[in-house]
């Protein structure tokens, strides 16, 4: 095999001058096979249903970020202590206000004063007596499906710091509807 003398181009610039050099055959190899690729990875990520979307990834981002802040408090009891415990708890309260926020506030207000859902910020309830009724009707919904019931849409930690975060709405007197049902006695106080 011989092999080429190296030539050099007859142009110059800047007093330096060009070897005609090809570009080699791998080289070439491999750029027909990155176009290739890149016409794949665009129809798979773009086009088919087996591509995870940006949704899909932030969902799972969301489940583990809140598997691991309910981690470490494992398994709540959906009762008064418990829902006291989290009124206090401001992390947790943090991340009460999200969901509130994402799957509450189209009813009851961004500040719980009531849309077309019942006002979280008076004294007047019409389905709570105690603290614990908050987690039930969360849970289990109120008034023939006016309010939903949220035990399947939300997990059982969930539905505790959001009962624990409706509570904590009580006494700000958000505007919004006008006060609904009776008065009740204030939350206790532990």
């Amino acid at each position: 095999m011989s092999r080429r003398e190296p030539q050099i181009m007859d142009h110059e610039y800047d007093g330096i001058q060009e070897f005609d050099n090809p570009t080699p055959g791998w080289w070439h190899l491999i750029f027909i096979g990155t176009v290739f690729f890149s016409c794949f990875y665009y129809f798979f990520w773009h086009y088919s249903p087996l591509a995870p979307t940006i949704h899909d990834s932030w969902r799972a981002a969301q489940v583990a970020e809140f598997k691991r802040v309910f981690g470490a408090l494992g398994d709540l009891k959906p009762d008064e202590a418990t829902l006291l415990r989290m009124m206090k708890d401001e992390k947790m309260m943090a991340v009460a206000q999200g969901i509130f926020v994402g799957n509450c506030a189209q009813c009851h207000g961004r500040e719980g004063g009531g849309i077309n859902g019942v006002n979280l910020t008076d004294n007047n309830y019409k389905n709570v007596k105690q603290l614990a009724d908050v987690y039930t009707v969360v849970t289990k919904g109120a008034n023939v499906g006016a309010m939903p019931a949220w035990e399947n849409r939300l997990s059982q930690n969930e539905r505790i710091i959001v009962a624990a975060y409706a509570a904590t709405l009580r006494g700000r007197n958000a505007p919004g509807r006008p006060p609904e049902g009776e008065v009740i006695p204030p939350w206790p106080s532990k």
